[in-house]
Protein backbone atom coordinates (compact mmCIF):
# COMPACT_ATOMS: atom_id res chain seq x y z
CA UNK A 1 0.00 0.00 0.00
CA UNK A 2 1.35 3.41 -0.63
CA UNK A 3 1.82 5.84 2.19
CA UNK A 4 1.07 9.05 -0.27
CA UNK A 5 -2.21 10.57 0.62
CA UNK A 6 -5.16 9.75 -1.44
CA UNK A 7 -8.66 11.52 -0.72
CA UNK A 8 -10.58 8.71 -2.03
CA UNK A 9 -8.79 6.51 0.43
CA UNK A 10 -9.15 8.68 3.18
CA UNK A 11 -13.14 9.54 2.04
CA UNK A 12 -13.30 5.34 2.22
CA UNK A 13 -11.46 5.26 6.16
CA UNK A 14 -13.75 8.03 6.94
CA UNK A 15 -17.04 6.01 6.48
CA UNK A 16 -15.42 2.59 7.17
CA UNK A 17 -14.94 4.19 10.65
CA UNK A 18 -17.97 5.92 11.14
CA UNK A 19 -19.51 1.66 11.10
CA UNK A 20 -16.76 1.39 13.97
CA UNK A 21 -17.80 4.52 16.10
CA UNK A 22 -20.55 5.88 15.15
CA UNK A 23 -22.45 3.46 17.82
CA UNK A 24 -20.45 5.37 20.64
CA UNK A 25 -21.12 8.67 19.14
CA UNK A 26 -24.83 8.47 18.86
CA UNK A 27 -24.20 7.40 22.57
CA UNK A 28 -22.74 10.38 23.90
CA UNK A 29 -24.51 12.22 21.75
CA UNK A 30 -27.89 11.19 23.47
CA UNK A 31 -26.10 11.58 26.98
CA UNK A 32 -25.25 15.18 25.96
CA UNK A 33 -28.81 15.52 25.19
CA UNK A 34 -30.18 14.23 28.31
CA UNK A 35 -27.64 17.12 30.36
CA UNK A 36 -29.17 19.48 28.62
CA UNK A 37 -32.69 18.59 29.24
CA UNK A 38 -31.76 17.64 32.59
CA UNK A 39 -30.23 21.08 33.24
CA UNK A 40 -33.28 22.88 31.12
CA UNK A 41 -35.85 20.78 32.73
CA UNK A 42 -34.65 21.44 36.69
CA UNK A 43 -34.36 25.28 35.95
CA UNK A 44 -37.93 25.47 34.78
CA UNK A 45 -39.82 23.65 37.09
CA UNK A 46 -38.15 25.01 40.13
CA UNK A 47 -39.34 28.10 38.75
CA UNK A 48 -42.85 27.07 37.02
CA UNK A 49 -45.33 28.86 38.91
CA UNK A 50 -43.90 32.10 39.08
CA UNK A 51 -43.16 32.26 35.42
CA UNK A 52 -46.62 32.82 34.95
CA UNK A 53 -47.17 35.98 36.96
CA UNK A 54 -43.69 37.28 36.82
CA UNK A 55 -41.76 37.56 33.46
CA UNK A 56 -38.94 38.71 35.14
CA UNK A 57 -38.08 35.65 36.67
CA UNK A 58 -37.60 34.24 33.14
CA UNK A 59 -34.13 36.95 33.07
CA UNK A 60 -32.35 34.30 35.49
CA UNK A 61 -34.15 30.79 35.28
CA UNK A 62 -31.60 29.88 32.16
CA UNK A 63 -28.47 31.61 33.76
CA UNK A 64 -26.44 28.19 33.60
CA UNK A 65 -26.31 28.32 29.69
CA UNK A 66 -23.51 30.00 29.08
CA UNK A 67 -21.32 28.18 31.81
CA UNK A 68 -23.11 24.79 30.97
CA UNK A 69 -22.42 25.29 27.26
CA UNK A 70 -18.65 26.02 27.51
CA UNK A 71 -17.50 23.46 30.27
CA UNK A 72 -19.51 20.78 29.04
CA UNK A 73 -18.72 21.25 25.65
CA UNK A 74 -14.74 21.26 26.56
CA UNK A 75 -15.30 18.01 28.94
CA UNK A 76 -16.86 16.72 25.63
CA UNK A 77 -14.17 17.35 23.64
CA UNK A 78 -11.97 15.95 25.91
CA UNK A 79 -13.87 12.50 26.06
CA UNK A 80 -14.07 11.60 22.49
CA UNK A 81 -9.85 12.48 21.65
CA UNK A 82 -8.73 10.43 24.38
CA UNK A 83 -11.36 7.29 22.77
CA UNK A 84 -10.79 8.01 19.15
CA UNK A 85 -7.25 5.62 19.51
CA UNK A 86 -7.61 4.28 22.69
CA UNK A 87 -7.79 0.69 21.16
CA UNK A 88 -4.20 1.22 20.34
CA UNK A 89 -3.48 0.39 24.01
CA UNK A 90 -4.93 -3.07 23.65
CA UNK A 91 -2.80 -5.39 21.48
CA UNK A 92 -5.43 -7.68 20.06
CA UNK A 93 -7.01 -4.57 18.60
CA UNK A 94 -4.14 -2.47 17.94
CA UNK A 95 -3.12 -5.20 15.16
CA UNK A 96 -6.21 -4.25 13.67
CA UNK A 97 -6.10 -0.86 13.98
CA UNK A 98 -3.03 -0.49 12.48
CA UNK A 99 -3.81 -3.46 9.73
CA UNK A 100 -6.40 -1.02 8.20
CA UNK A 101 -5.56 -0.26 4.59
CA UNK A 102 -4.74 3.46 4.99
CA UNK A 103 -1.35 6.27 5.52
CA UNK A 104 -0.93 7.13 8.95
CA UNK A 105 -1.82 10.57 7.87
CA UNK A 106 -5.31 9.26 6.31
CA UNK A 107 -5.52 7.86 10.09
CA UNK A 108 -4.73 11.24 11.92
CA UNK A 109 -6.82 13.26 9.43
CA UNK A 110 -10.00 10.66 10.15
CA UNK A 111 -9.04 11.32 13.90
CA UNK A 112 -9.33 15.01 13.66
CA UNK A 113 -12.35 14.67 11.30
CA UNK A 114 -14.41 13.11 13.64
CA UNK A 115 -13.06 14.43 16.91
CA UNK A 116 -13.10 18.21 15.96
CA UNK A 117 -15.21 18.90 12.96
CA UNK A 118 -18.05 16.63 13.98
CA UNK A 119 -17.76 16.28 17.43
CA UNK A 120 -18.02 19.91 17.74
CA UNK A 121 -20.44 20.66 14.90
CA UNK A 122 -23.01 17.68 16.59
CA UNK A 123 -22.38 19.52 20.22
CA UNK A 124 -23.30 22.92 19.20
CA UNK A 125 -26.16 21.94 16.99
CA UNK A 126 -27.76 19.87 19.53
CA UNK A 127 -27.47 22.59 22.26
CA UNK A 128 -29.00 24.96 20.16
CA UNK A 129 -32.00 22.66 19.14
CA UNK A 130 -32.79 21.68 22.52
CA UNK A 131 -31.95 25.71 23.95
CA UNK A 132 -34.62 26.81 20.51
CA UNK A 133 -37.37 24.17 22.03
CA UNK A 134 -36.91 25.12 25.70
CA UNK A 135 -37.31 28.98 25.49
CA UNK A 136 -39.94 28.57 22.94
CA UNK A 137 -41.89 26.65 25.49
CA UNK A 138 -41.31 29.66 28.12
CA UNK A 139 -42.34 32.21 25.22
CA UNK A 140 -45.54 30.59 25.28
CA UNK A 141 -45.84 31.53 29.01
CA UNK A 142 -46.82 34.69 27.96
CA UNK A 143 -45.50 37.82 27.70
CA UNK A 144 -41.90 38.10 28.31
CA UNK A 145 -41.01 41.57 28.26
CA UNK A 146 -40.99 44.09 30.59
CA UNK A 147 -41.68 47.73 30.46
CA UNK A 148 -39.98 50.40 32.73
CA UNK A 149 -40.18 54.02 32.68
CA UNK A 150 -36.42 56.33 33.29
CA UNK A 151 -36.09 59.52 35.56
CA UNK A 152 -35.81 60.69 32.28
CA UNK A 153 -39.36 59.92 31.18
CA UNK A 154 -38.52 57.68 28.33
CA UNK A 155 -39.93 54.10 28.26
CA UNK A 156 -37.62 51.31 27.94
CA UNK A 157 -38.96 47.74 27.25
CA UNK A 158 -36.55 44.86 28.20
CA UNK A 159 -36.66 41.66 26.91
CA UNK A 160 -36.17 38.80 29.97
CA UNK A 161 -36.10 35.65 27.43
CA UNK A 162 -33.48 35.52 24.63
CA UNK A 163 -32.23 32.57 22.18
CA UNK A 164 -29.14 31.26 23.09
CA UNK A 165 -27.32 32.72 20.26
CA UNK A 166 -28.92 35.83 20.81
CA UNK A 167 -26.90 36.03 24.10
CA UNK A 168 -24.31 39.07 24.34
CA UNK A 169 -20.83 37.40 24.73
CA UNK A 170 -17.81 38.05 26.10
CA UNK A 171 -16.19 41.05 24.27
CA UNK A 172 -12.87 38.33 24.40
CA UNK A 173 -14.61 35.11 23.93
CA UNK A 174 -12.89 34.94 20.86
CA UNK A 175 -9.33 34.74 21.50
CA UNK A 176 -10.18 31.13 23.32
CA UNK A 177 -11.54 29.80 20.66
CA UNK A 178 -8.30 27.45 20.42
CA UNK A 179 -9.26 25.84 23.31
CA UNK A 180 -11.07 23.16 21.47
CA UNK A 181 -8.43 22.25 19.40
CA UNK A 182 -5.63 22.31 22.06
CA UNK A 183 -7.61 20.12 24.27
CA UNK A 184 -7.62 17.78 21.50
CA UNK A 185 -3.92 18.14 20.23
CA UNK A 186 -3.51 16.73 24.33
CA UNK A 187 -5.81 14.23 24.32
CA UNK A 188 -5.64 12.85 20.50
CA UNK A 189 -1.89 12.28 21.88
CA UNK A 190 -2.57 10.88 25.42
CA UNK A 191 -4.40 8.36 23.38
CA UNK A 192 -1.99 7.31 21.57
CA UNK A 193 0.92 7.43 24.28
CA UNK A 194 -0.55 5.73 27.35
CA UNK A 195 -1.48 2.09 26.93
CA UNK A 196 -4.16 1.97 29.22
CA UNK A 197 -6.20 4.57 31.51
CA UNK A 198 -5.24 7.35 28.93
CA UNK A 199 -8.01 10.21 29.93
CA UNK A 200 -7.20 9.87 33.61
CA UNK A 201 -3.13 9.93 32.71
CA UNK A 202 -4.10 12.83 29.86
CA UNK A 203 -5.82 14.92 32.36
CA UNK A 204 -3.04 14.42 35.42
CA UNK A 205 -0.32 15.12 33.10
CA UNK A 206 -1.75 18.32 31.79
CA UNK A 207 -2.80 19.48 35.67
CA UNK A 208 0.39 18.71 36.76
CA UNK A 209 2.38 20.64 33.75
CA UNK A 210 -0.28 23.48 33.59
CA UNK A 211 0.26 24.05 37.50
CA UNK A 212 4.31 23.88 36.96
CA UNK A 213 3.68 26.57 34.28
CA UNK A 214 1.46 29.08 36.71
CA UNK A 215 3.87 28.35 39.70
CA UNK A 216 6.97 29.14 37.58
CA UNK A 217 5.31 31.98 35.67
CA UNK A 218 4.12 33.74 39.57
CA UNK A 219 7.86 32.65 40.69
CA UNK A 220 9.89 34.70 37.87
CA UNK A 221 7.26 37.55 37.58
CA UNK A 222 8.15 37.91 41.36
CA UNK A 223 11.51 37.37 41.07
CA UNK A 224 11.55 39.80 38.30
CA UNK A 225 9.58 43.10 39.80
CA UNK A 226 10.76 42.38 43.40
CA UNK A 227 12.41 45.45 44.46
CA UNK A 228 11.96 47.40 41.94
CA UNK A 229 9.47 50.73 40.73
CA UNK A 230 6.85 50.51 38.40
CA UNK A 231 6.47 53.22 35.91
CA UNK A 232 3.90 54.72 34.54
CA UNK A 233 4.99 54.48 30.52
CA UNK A 234 3.00 53.29 28.06
CA UNK A 235 3.47 49.52 27.29
CA UNK A 236 2.15 47.58 24.87
CA UNK A 237 0.94 44.91 27.40
CA UNK A 238 -1.21 47.40 29.43
CA UNK A 239 -3.54 47.17 27.00
CA UNK A 240 -5.49 44.04 27.70
CA UNK A 241 -6.51 43.58 23.75
CA UNK A 242 -2.46 42.96 23.18
CA UNK A 243 -2.57 40.36 25.93
CA UNK A 244 -5.08 38.53 24.90
CA UNK A 245 -4.01 38.35 21.22
CA UNK A 246 -0.76 36.93 22.73
CA UNK A 247 -2.63 34.62 24.47
CA UNK A 248 -4.44 33.39 21.66
CA UNK A 249 -0.76 33.32 19.27
CA UNK A 250 0.26 30.76 22.32
CA UNK A 251 -2.46 28.94 22.37
CA UNK A 252 -2.86 28.52 18.14
CA UNK A 253 1.57 26.93 18.33
CA UNK A 254 0.56 25.32 21.47
CA UNK A 255 -2.64 23.62 19.68
CA UNK A 256 0.04 22.81 16.45
CA UNK A 257 2.51 21.36 18.64
CA UNK A 258 0.25 19.35 20.02
CA UNK A 259 -1.51 18.12 16.94
CA UNK A 260 2.00 17.31 15.41
CA UNK A 261 3.44 15.82 18.24
CA UNK A 262 0.41 13.25 18.78
CA UNK A 263 0.68 12.43 14.22
CA UNK A 264 4.52 11.85 14.84
CA UNK A 265 3.48 9.31 17.97
CA UNK A 266 0.98 7.40 15.48
CA UNK A 267 3.24 7.14 12.91
CA UNK A 268 5.72 5.60 15.48
CA UNK A 269 2.76 3.40 16.98
CA UNK A 270 3.76 -0.62 16.85
CA UNK A 271 2.14 -2.85 18.59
Amino acid sequence: MSNVFNFNRLCALIRRQWIAVGKIYMMSIVIIAGIFIAFYGFGISMNYEDLKTNPQVMAGVLSFRQPLFYFLGLFFITIISSSYFSDLGQKTKAIFELMIPASRLEKFLSAVFYTVFVSISAYILLFFLVDLAFVSYLKGFGTYTTTEILPSGEEVTRVNLTYFFELKKWNFLHYFYFLPILLNGIFLLGSIAYQNYQYIKTAISMIVYVAIWMITFVYVMKLTTDNTIGLENSNYFQDEVHVFQLFFGIGIILSLIFLGLAFLKLKEKEV
